[in-house]
């Protein structure tokens, strides 16, 4: 089916969704899952990195994939391969059983962040105006719907059928949005292509991206369970800090687009860098769990047009070979978002959850310091 310009931005948007309320769903099984596999923060830490190994090991096969088939079909297999994953570490009964099942939902969930982004490179080039925030945007409103009513379900119903739940509605609503994708041809590269590892161009986006997404999976992966051991509240109101914290980020995101187009690249990244930090400093020192996620909101306002920015200047370095560009910046980055959260274990097993998390506060603020390096993102 041919699609137009518009119908493909709908379509991706949805599927942008479909990913964030998987990981959303996601949070209020992880302090479940610590408690259930019985061992301290550095040991599940460990668990985690095996979801950080899956979408590294898959993001630089994702961008060959992508320049010799189109982004289009690559959603199309990982986006079905992510709602079926899904299901395994909500389910592993033992540490090894958790490290295998993450692995492959770790590897569906990079290779199509991977595809969709690459797909959004091209939705933008052909609207010749940015587009990328509202898609992280949806990911992000997807995220915090996934979160509130991912705990509710897992209140009411019990893991099994939340999950299933989230598993069938990602794949109705996959199935829904994929006919309207731009064709495969819109964003296939260069023949002959390699691996997507970072070249001088794309590294200094890549290091920055590592550290924006490492706030953001430190925050996925430990806020609940930050705010469960400092506020001694249940999993499912303590999972409303990443829910608020998503939903900081969609307002960012739904308004980035026209910040980005008013402001400028580089004086988007700083502002919004200043913000993160300022707001995550505030939820580690908050003296009550209303404020805390309160100062969540502000963490995600500030967190939430980084990364879409940074995706945007890695499709543009390698105009030949967009999927690849994307491959080799969001590899770093992503190494940051699965790979975070296990330093932010090390750390707390050092000096507790909260010195941890501020590892995020110091990544933001060296963003800050070199957001001029995303002025690639302006280019269209």
């Amino acid at each position: 089916m041919q699609s137009s310009p518009s119908a493909a931005r709908r379509a991706v948007f949805v599927i942008f969704l479909v990913l964030g309320l998987i990981t959303g769903a996601w949070v209020p099984h992880i302090p479940l899952a610590k408690e259930r596999l019985d061992v301290g923060a550095g040991v599940f830490g460990l668990a985690l990195l095996s979801l950080a190994a899956g979408a590294v090991l898959s993001m630089p096969l994702a961008g060959v994939m992508i320049n010799r088939f189109g982004s289009a079909r690559l959603m199309a297999f990982t986006g079905v391969l992510l709602c079926v994953a899904f299901l395994g570490p909500i389910h592993a009964p033992d540490f090894w059983t958790f490290v295998a099942a993450g692995l492959l939902l770790g590897a569906a969930i990079g290779s199509l962040d991977v595809a969709m982004n690459a797909h959004g490179i091209a939705v933008e080039k052909a609207m010749k105006r940015p587009v990328m925030s509202g898609f992280h945007g949806a990911f992000s409103l997807g995220g915090m719907a996934g979160a509130f009513l991912g705990a509710f379900l897992l209140r009411e119903t019990g893991a099994t059928a939340q999950s299933l739940i989230f598993a069938v509605g990602g794949l109705v609503l996959l199935t829904v949005s994929l006919p309207f994708l731009l064709p495969a041809s819109a964003d296939k590269g260069l023949s002959g292509s390699h691996f997507a590892w970072p070249t001088r161009a794309t590294l200094g986006l890549g290091v920055l991206c590592f550290l924006a997404l490492m706030v953001e999976g430190s925050i996925l992966d430990w806020g609940a369970i930050f705010m469960r051991a400092k506020f001694l509240i249940e999993a499912s109101t303590a999972a409303l800090a990443f829910g608020t914290y998503q939903g900081g980020m969609a307002v960012a995101r739904f308004t980035g687009d026209w910040l980005r187009q008013t402001f400028g690249a580089v004086r988007l990244v700083t502002v919004s860098a200043v913000l993160a930090a300022a707001g995550t400093t505030a939820a580690l020192i908050a003296p009550s769990p209303a404020l805390a996620i309160l100062a969540f909101v502000f963490a995600g306002l500030g967190i939430g047009n980084i990364a879409p920015v940074l995706f945007a200047g890695g499709g543009r370095l390698e105009p030949s070979a967009p999927g690849r560009g994307i491959a080799a910046v969001t590899t770093l980055g992503y190494a940051g978002f699965m790979a975070g959260p296990p330093l932010i274990g090390f750390a707390a097993e050092i000096g507790g959850l909260a010195a941890g998390l501020s590892l995020t506060v110091i990544a933001c603020l060296i963003i800050a310091g070199f957001a001029r390096t995303v002025d690639a993102a302006d280019t269209f």
